[in-house]
């Protein structure tokens, strides 16, 4: 399932090939622990977009379509431009920053529900951009725990920063 979860009207949308198939193979080493079904979303984040700080209970692939961004994972910073993938392990507390030119990427996972994975990405990147207000009852946490994905912070806070569990 390849879906467009937001889509400025600033960035360029022609089509191009979603390598769906191989995200999924590079994460499939967890899909037995994880329990979970497969689930790709295609995203669109603003320039600056910052993701709240979280983990997943399987593997989770990243893959920059158009614009460039910088993932955090664990003590781990890797820069991302088109073209690029980059695999976080389960469990790795994890955010990214957009580049300047936002970014379009695709998520690859396997979640507990699929639609609930999709719903926490949407929850969590506004396509404005902008920070929303977080909180235990917030929309994106609500849909990560029903998908398996745990928020651990706000946008803003990197692995380093991630309150002891």
């Amino acid at each position: 399932m390849a879906v467009r979860a937001q889509a400025p009207e600033a960035m360029d949308m022609h089509q191009t090939h979603t390598p769906v198939l191989p995200l999924l193979e590079r994460v499939a080493t967890t899909a037995p622990v994880s329990g979970g079904r497969p689930a790709a979303v295609e995203s669109v984040a603003a320039p600056g977009f910052m993701a709240p700080l979280h983990a997943h209970g399987a593997d989770e692939a990243v893959h920059v379509l158009e614009g460039s961004m910088t993932v955090y994972a664990g003590d781990e910073v890797v820069r991302l431009g088109a073209g690029e993938t980059f695999v976080v392990r389960q469990g790795v507390a994890h955010t990214y920053r957009t580049g300047p030119d936002g970014a379009r990427s695709v998520f690859a996972t396997f979640a507990r529900s699929a639609g609930r994975y999709e719903d926490f990405l949407r929850a969590a990147g506004p396509a404005s951009g902008g920070a929303p207000a977080w909180s235990d009852d917030d929309a994106a946490t609500v849909a990560a725990a029903a998908s398996g994905v745990t928020v651990l912070a706000p946008p803003g806070l990197l692995p380093a920063d991630a309150p002891a569990t």
